[in-house]
């Protein structure tokens, strides 16, 4: 099975058993080896190195440690060759605000890293501010497990809650030397992509991947196949890539979905412009991962 790593960098470890009670007490946990970003309305804190290249800023030590100890929203990221990964949420933030960035921004310019641990501070910062109230009971809630759960503040009910992902499909459809690729009307100009959707209640994986495509374009598919994944905390979502073929080039399309959706040829998207007439999707996208494999 191959794999994504242009979001996931596969040797993070989420030990999960430093989560359990007080994480700065336990045995494995050294103050010295922390590593904490700070994310600012949505905004993560960097340096430029180059117009193609920008790096994380991570407070260590001690000076991380006092912060966390002071906001007190700390969550735990994981860790990475000895070191113990946190980010923490300061919307007031007393820094030049301009060396703030949102992670779509930096989402192609950042190492591997830094774009694994800002990404799981993207999206469990993002649950954390959608669960501050009890979906029970109404009570407020309070952040548990080093910032990897949170709990009801009613004693009666004590509700725990974690964080939730939202799986969605998104997937190539070809006929022999052509793949339908579609666009939506809030795109920037020129941009197509593959076609996706969210997986339903009650279905599979399979079965959305069928059901989305039918619905965007009339098209209807076989061999249907998966061929991997990439996190995309935009907000919570799981991307779930795969390749399937139409039965034929028929289309239907669903204008209130889709603003336009046709075929594209192998050879036309070999000589894509890459401008306001016509684009495919961004560099760190599945979906441009998934074209570029099939046009390989």
């Amino acid at each position: 099975m191959k794999k994504n790593l242009s979001i996931n960098l596969n040797t993070v470890d989420k030990a999960s058993h430093l989560r359990e009670g007080n994480i700065f007490n336990h045995k494995d946990f050294s103050i010295d080896n922390i590593k904490l970003t700070i994310i600012s309305k949505n905004k993560f804190s960097v340096n430029k190195i180059n117009e193609t290249n920008y790096e994380a800023i991570w407070y260590s030590g001690r000076k991380a440690y006092e912060l966390m100890l002071k906001y007190k929203s700390f969550i735990f990221l994981g860790e990475l060759k000895g070191y113990f990964y946190f980010s923490i949420n300061i919307d007031n933030i007393n820094e030049n605000i301009d060396s703030y960035y949102d992670l779509r921004t930096l989402n192609p310019l950042l190492n591997n890293v830094d774009l694994t641990f800002l990404s799981t501070a993207q999206g469990i910062n993002y649950w954390h501010k959608k669960n501050i109230y009890c979906g029970i009971c109404g009570y407020n809630t309070k952040s548990d497990d080093s910032g990897n759960s949170r709990v009801c503040k009613n004693n009666e009910c004590q509700n725990k809650i974690f964080p939730r992902l939202d799986p969605a499909v998104i997937m190539l459809i070809t006929y022999k030397d052509s793949c339908l690729l579609g666009r939506q009307k809030f795109w920037p100009k020129g941009m197509h992509s593959t076609l996706a959707g969210f997986v339903e209640h009650g279905e599979t994986i399979e079965q959305a991947v069928e059901r989305e495509t039918y619905e965007e374009t009339g098209a209807r598919i076989t061999n249907i196949q998966y061929k991997y994944s990439q996190a995309w905390p935009f907000p919570s979502s799981l991307m779930l890539g795969f390749h399937a073929e139409a039965l034929n080039k028929s289309l239907n399309i669903n204008y209130q979905e889709l603003e336009n959706a046709s075929w594209y040829t192998k050879e036309f998207l070999k000589l894509s412009p890459e401008n306001s007439s016509f684009k495919m999707p961004g560099e760190i996208s599945i979906a441009r991962k998934l074209i570029k494999e099939w046009l390989a």
